[in-house]
């Protein structure tokens, strides 16, 4: 998947003859990363809230309950590594973005 970041940003240098639109990809590769990150930061604190409510009431934890806190933590570790897998696009970007400047 990263090469095919790579393969994107150079397809976009060549088609756009400049490096405005791949610069543009770029930016919103980083605000994607952002705004993963923010979601990320609302779902920890729901599930933690919804955790420590459960947690609070001294009942057993009910299957909906288990079910909603099991369907959160997933989706977390999803967005993270979703957030990882665009952070490393980022990187291979930078670095091919180096290596053309270097050539030229």
């Amino acid at each position: 998947m990263a090469s095919s970041s790579s393969n994107n940003v150079n397809e976009i240098k060549e088609v756009s003859w400049s490096y405005n639109t791949a610069t543009e990809f770029k930016i919103f590769v980083n605000n994607r990363i952002t705004q993963d990150k923010g979601c990320l930061i609302r779902y920890v604190e729901e599930r933690n809230e919804l955790r420590n409510k459960v947690e609070a009431s001294q009942d057993p934890i009910s299957k909906r309950d288990r079910n909603s806190i099991n369907m959160l933590t997933a989706l977390i570790n999803d967005i993270i590594d979703g957030i990882r897998e665009l952070e490393g696009q980022a990187k291979l970007m930078e670095v091919h973005e180096q290596a053309s400047s270097d050539e030229d």
